[in-house]
């Protein structure tokens, strides 16, 4: 193995000799000292600071602004920082003089209290030395803290620890830190006025800060944590959430049954569309959802002629109408050679055969009096239902078709056939209205009348010319004054010769996704969830294709190759050109999914990578609804499932109620902590917390949300969805509820819970292509991302999260010892503040992100080297700062953090070695092999060194 070199000789390699060492290898160690420096165990803090203690504080030369002394957690003092007399993104500061070290590391750690919540109380942001530490959004380095919606640790204190710079304390023993309020950042905003949202409410309270050498440092014995005992079970909410979700489902469906316009919302139409098949619902396969599907993809196919960005601007393109045609089979292909809705001379729906209340694409008005307008399937002149009309007394009532026919020139004949029930002279009647290009009436409506009185069916007619200026025409049915009248039948019949050539819907539908499917396959996405969410699209676009008998179908195992790609099973080969050659951006072996079964965008992916709703869907289109049977693919989904579990622990929920929570503290993409409650799955935008287990019947899978069911926080979670808004998305995951409650607490399950539950056995699990280690020591629980945001070079930061049993709770970024396999170049961390990933000629952010109010802000770490690491020679070179999967990866990571001492080899065919001198004997939690002080252990390709010290 390389011998460790002092910084300065890095950065020397860094500078222009890297790439003449042998094959590009640099071991990059931590800062000067930390190297070197015995791998001892965890020491005490340099220096402390207790808010609110006038000793302490007048001791470190405390200078506050806009800031309070308060009692808070555990009795204990604490400091808030209030927002400024004129409100602004930034509030109250407090500053203060801490020692540090003057060679190797210094660490600053805050405490604060794990009960307070609520993401207005903003961020705390560290600077040193008048300098910003780390960057606000989504950087190596984040805020001290950043306060969410939910308690991170309620009961408790927790620990939050940042790295210095090593240039900013070198040769200081002391330096200036100074703690910033600032109110929230919207993820998705893109200006500045919505990115930079003011403070409205005093910060969480601050408790104490410390600085200290080690990445780990013992607390002192006064120094309160607080506990968490055996944390009881939910006690409601239950089974009733069952009820209130059937109330809402049953709702939607009806309003969606009843639609009288098109709908715009694609997932409106899916929830119709999943609703045709379950039992509990009144769309079970009822006509209706095939008539009012097929006039709102009529629609959509005409905004996508308008506009293509209708389906260039969703990830899924236009899949989803391939999606409806394998939901509903023959009853939707059976209208698929029918003229499109809102064609020249074509009535929608004219013998009102399809509907639910009301006929689809008619609305029911009343023009006086009253009286009602509906559908009925009793009385019909041909087909399954006719229109009813019903006038108690007096007044004029009708039936409107949601959109007016396009006319041409000549004359046209019109008709209707009309049944009467004790209705008077002139009563029942074809209204006929023509509107010029401004929706202005053009000429005077024609009024064709059925015999009054009682009789079976009439047919009426007149033949009219249209009027200059006219280009639409409205055929309303009405009745006028008491009795009943029927109506079925309408007919518009254009001139003879007329040049009328209705688009055919099958046509028009294949236009639509074939356009859909051409645009994706050349603009494929990278990040796993976003190319799972693409490669769906293309997959069921083509699938479309090939129900639609269109020539350019692929056929469904050709299309099938796109899932397997987005789901890791078959390298991903990104975006294709017009011949189908693939572009191969990140070369030919780059996999969506590791070995181990996570989803691989740089590093490990927290939120972003809980894919187990789009996992769903996968097996849904290709099995569920597609017919296909593919037990390869879905043993795969099954693994990636089940290894998001070790990414579940136990945690409290808002309330202190027993609950598990997502991993978050290490996630890439992941900005507000602590993680969702989730047990096999999450409620999220793309799915609820029983849907993949339900569909795959995996008995861990099931098991898993059986867990949830015993922890009573199944309910609890459901109930959150159903009040988080009122949305498709929603509405579609809370549709299937009733059912996968069903299967979940019948089908067969598993013995074990997730593996991470108090007084399951220990384990290692350590996933190096994603750089991450998950570590059950009895019930302490250690996260630690290896590869940490490491977006453009390689940064020597590891993330940590350590949960104790005793309810201690600590995460930070330390430094770490790598060896990387360069490429010969060096990233230089640029002086930026904000989004540092937000770089592009696409994007609307500027380099560095939007720069805060203010006086300018600097960077601390700007000037920091980064080599990059080489990437396989297969994959197109890449300009410096531009993030890639590659460029910040190493080899092989050293990292030691309290009781552990982890070694990670990251590469498939070179062997590491690596000393545990000065860390103590230890226990090998990979073979439970001892292993003693002054060791020398062999690391094989891919595999990692889990040491926990005696």
């Amino acid at each position: 193995m390389s011998q460790p070199l002092d910084r300065r000789s890095v950065l020397k390699l860094a500078g222009g000799a890297a790439a003449a060492t042998a094959g590009g290898r640099l071991w990059q160690p931590g800062p000067a000292g930390a190297a070197t420096a015995p791998l001892a165990g965890a020491a005490g803090a340099l220096d402390t600071v207790v808010f609110g203690d006038q000793s302490s504080e007048t001791a470190h030369r405390l200078v506050a602004n806009a800031s309070d002394v308060l009692t808070g957690g555990l009795g204990q003092p604490s400091r808030v920082l209030k927002p400024l007399e004129t409100a602004g993104f930034f509030g109250g500061t407090v500053t203060v003089t801490m020692a540090c070290r003057p060679t190797g590391p210094t660490y600053v750690t805050i405490k604060l209290w794990g009960g307070d919540a609520g993401e207005e109380m903003g961020r705390l942001q560290l600077f040193a030395e008048g300098r910003q530490v780390g960057h606000y959004h989504l950087g190596a380095v984040d805020p001290l803290d950043i306060a969410g919606w939910e308690p991170r640790t309620p009961g408790r204190f927790y620990f939050h620890t940042l790295p210095l710079p090593p240039e900013l304390t070198a040769g200081k023993t002391s330096l200036t830190l100074e703690i910033r309020s600032m109110g929230r950042i919207p993820v998705y905003a893109n200006t500045p006025e919505t990115y930079f949202r003011g403070l409205t409410r005093p910060s969480r309270g601050i408790y104490r800060l410390y600085t200290h050498q080690q990445p780990y440092f013992d607390l002192t014995s006064g120094d309160l944590t607080g506990s968490i005992a055996d944390a009881p079970v939910r006690t409601t909410p239950g089974r009733e959430v069952l009820d209130t979700i059937d109330a809402r489902v049953a709702a939607r469906v009806r309003t969606e049954l009843n639609r009288t316009s098109v709908q715009g919302n694609m997932d409106y139409l899916d929830v119709l569309a999943r609703a045709y098949d379950l039992p509990y619902t009144e769309a079970h396969r009822n006509p209706a959802v095939a008539a009012q599907i097929v006039q709102s993809v009529d629609d959509y196919y005409r905004r996508y002629l308008a506009d293509p960005a209708v389906v260039e601007g969703n990830w899924m393109g236009a899949g989803i109408v391939a999606q409806f045609l394998l939901q509903l089979g023959k009853t939707l292909t059976a209208r698929l050679d029918a003229p499109l809705t809102g064609e020249p001379a074509v009535i929608n729906n004219p013998g009102f055969d399809d509907g639910h209340g009301y006929p689809t694409g008619w609305r029911g008005s009343t023009w006086t009096g009253s009286g009602t307008a509906t559908r009925d399937a009793t009385v019909t002149r041909s087909g399954a239902a006719s229109a009813k009309i019903t006038v108690p007394s007096a007044g004029v009532v009708g039936l409107v078709p949601h959109s007016r026919i396009p006319i041409g020139p000549g004359t046209h004949a019109y008709s209707a056939w009309i049944r009467t029930e004790n209705v008077s002279a002139d009563g029942a009647y074809l209204d006929v209205l023509f509107f010029d290009a401004a929706g202005k009436v053009v000429g005077a409506e024609k009024k064709v009348f059925a015999a009054a009185g009682t009789h079976d069916w009439e047919q009426v007619s007149t033949a009219l010319d249209t009027p200059a200026g006219a280009v639409a025409v409205e055929l309303q049915v009405r009745l006028k004054g008491p009795g009943t009248a029927w109506f079925d039948d309408l007919a518009l019949t254009p001139p003879a010769g007329s040049p009328y050539r209705p688009v055919v819907r099958r046509d028009a539908w294949r236009e639509l996704l074939l356009g859909s499917r051409e645009y994706w396959r050349r603009n494929r996405r990278s990040y796993t969830n976003q190319a799972m969410i693409v490669d769906l699209g293309i997959y069921l676009a083509d699938r479309g294709l090939e129900l639609l008998s269109a020539p350019e179908a692929w056929g469904e195992k050709r299309a099938r190759r796109y899932l397997y790609e987005a789901v890791g099973l078959t390298p991903w080969l990104g975006a294709e050109d017009e011949q189908g050659t693939p572009s191969r951006p990140l070369g030919g072996s780059y996999y969506q999914v590791t070995k181990k079964g996570l989803s691989k965008e740089l590093g490990y992916v927290g939120s972003y990578g809980e894919l187990q709703g789009w996992l769903r869907l996968v097996y849904e289109v290709v099995t569920v609804f597609g017919g296909v049977r593919d037990d390869r693919l879905r043993d795969h989904l099954i693994k990636i499932a089940k290894t998001r579990g070790y990414f579940h622990h136990p945690a409290l929920d808002a309330d202190g109620y027993r609950t598990m929570r997502l991993e978050a503290l290490t996630g890439w993409r992941d900005p507000l902590y602590p993680g969702k409650r989730v047990y096999d799955q999450g409620q999220s935008w793309e799915g609820q917390p029983m849907q993949l287990a339900a569909l795959l019947k995996d008995p861990d899978l099931i098991a898993y949300t059986r867990q949830a069911i015993a922890d009573n926080q199944l309910f609890s979670i459901l109930l959150d969805a159903h009040n988080a808004a009122n949305s498709a998305v929603v509405d579609r995951n809370l549709l299937s509820v009733r059912r996968d409650y069903e299967v979940i607490t019948t089908a067969s399950a598993g013995k074990r819970p997730l593996p991470m539950t108090p007084g399951q056995p220990g384990l290692v699990f350590a996933d190096e292509e994603n750089g991450v280690v998950a570590v059950k020591h009895g019930d302490e629980i250690l996260y630690v991302s290896l590869y940490w945001r490491a977006r453009w070079g390689v940064n020597r930061l590891a993330r940590i999260h350590h949960i104790t049993p005793d309810g201690v709770e600590r995460s930070g970024t330390v430094w770490q010892e790598v060896e990387v396999i360069g490429d010969g170049r060096v990233h230089t961390e640029p002086d930026w503040v904000n989004w540092e990933f937000s770089v592009g000629a696409d994007a609307p952010i500027p380099p560095g992100g939007f720069p805060p109010p203010g006086e300018p802000v600097h960077q601390a770490f700007a000037g920091q080297k980064l080599p990059l690491a080489a990437a396989p020679p297969d994959v197109p070179a890449s300009p410096l700062g531009q993030e890639t999967p590659f460029v910040g990866r190493a080899a092989f990571y050293r990292c030691r953090y309290g009781p552990y001492l982890i070694a990670m080899n990251t590469t498939g065919n070179r062997r590491y070695t690596f000393t545990t001198k000065g860390f103590g004997p230890s226990v090998n939690l990979v073979t439970g092999a001892g292993v003693r002080d002054d060791a020398t252990l062999t690391v094989p390709p891919g595999t990692t060194v889990v040491l926990r010290r005696r």
